[in-house]
């Protein structure tokens, strides 16, 4: 009897309880509607919206490149003698027709007087040859012989004087000597370096951009040119490759800036070519998205608070972030939440930060 009353009383707890939560499921669904009632997906999501309106902007190519001299030449010896006397250093300024490396004569002198002397023999005979055959005292070979004898002694001469020349190394124009090769005393051979002349003055800054840039770029346009000073130069495009390179596909710029302070040549430096103006609006680059697609672009909310996502091209970009053509005058960008929405949902702007 006693067992059958314990089993009474559990079954009454287990009632009771069962109705208590029922009663506070039941409570609740009048208070606040079922969760069922009520799908999440249903419910728009909450986004942090930015304003932006659209500005004019400076489009431009910026490129890496280096600064060149404006010419450069390296003179070799011409002649194969021992250095006689250097006259100059590395760094140092120089003029035009300077002299810079002087070689040893050796014989060069003596070969000359005689070239000299064998020339006035050759021109004696020439002129008694033609008098007597102008008296038929001389064959018309003999007469061309003496001719030809004259021509060979005239271009011995000319040798000779052409070696001696070369025996002395000029600046062919006004710069920097950048490097001295040989030492006095030693033995140049025909074709050796002797001293590099470097004209910095201007300065000729190269790059290579796209091939999708061609177009926007032409001999004469201005650029400007950031050295590794920090220090930003205007210039004027002073050539373009009518060709693209094989291997990379690009061509090469060449600008032109001037170089008062003596920048060194062979440095890096920023090309900036400016190509016209658009009108774009300034993002952060934490806004940019890919969709299915790939297409780089942004989610936006427009009046109805629909989410729309619009593809944009990116045309610039600055500290201050990216500027981006694509959107309307008037765009509102979401700047929090748009990794939780799709294009075409329904969201709720918590917030609009106006530009």
């Amino acid at each position: 009897m006693s067992i059958s009353r314990n089993y009474w009383i559990a079954g009454a707890i287990a009632l009771a309880v069962t109705l208590w939560m029922l009663s506070g499921i039941l409570v609740n669904d009048a208070r606040t509607g079922s969760p069922k009632s009520q799908s999440i997906d249903e419910r728009a999501f909450r986004v942090e919206v930015k304003e932006l309106r659209a500005e004019e902007v400076q489009q431009r190519i910026v490129a890496q490149g280096q600064v060149k001299p404006y010419r450069a030449a390296t003179l070799r010896a011409q002649t194969a003698s021992r250095v006689d006397e250097i006259l100059v250093e590395s760094g140092q300024q120089v003029q035009k027709g300077e002299l810079l490396v002087r070689f040893a004569m050796e014989d060069r002198q003596a070969r000359l007087e005689e070239a000299r002397a064998e020339l006035q023999q050759r021109q004696r005979e020439y002129e008694a040859a033609k008098r007597l055959g102008e008296k038929g005292l001389q064959s018309q070979v003999k007469q061309d012989e003496a001719a030809t004898a004259l021509a060979s002694a005239r271009a011995s001469l000319k040798r000779i004087e052409l070696d001696i020349e070369h025996t002395r190394i000029t600046a062919p124009f006004e710069g920097i000597v950048d490097e001295v090769a040989p030492e006095v005393g030693d033995f140049a051979s025909v074709q050796s370096e002797v001293v590099t002349v470097v004209d910095n003055t201007p300065l000729i800054a190269e790059a290579y951009l796209s091939q999708r840039h061609f177009d926007n770029v032409s001999i004469g346009g201005l650029a400007q040119v950031t050295t590794v000073d920090g220090e930003t130069h205007e210039g004027r495009i002073k050539s373009v490759a009518p060709r693209a390179d094989k291997a990379s596909r690009t061509f090469r710029v060449e600008i032109q800036i001037p170089n008062p302070d003596g920048i060194p040549a062979n440095t890096s430096a920023e090309v900036t070519i400016p190509t016209g103006k658009v009108t774009a609006h300034l993002l952060s680059p934490a806004v940019l998205e890919l969709d299915d697609d790939g297409t780089l672009g942004v989610k936006v909310v427009n009046d109805d608070n629909h989410v729309v996502f619009l593809p944009v091209e990116i045309v610039r970009s600055d500290v201050g972030g990216i500027w981006v053509t694509g959107l309307p005058p008037r765009a509102r960008i979401i700047t929090a939440g748009a990794g939780f929405v799709s294009p075409g949902q329904l969201v709720e702007v918590a917030s609009i930060n106006a530009d």
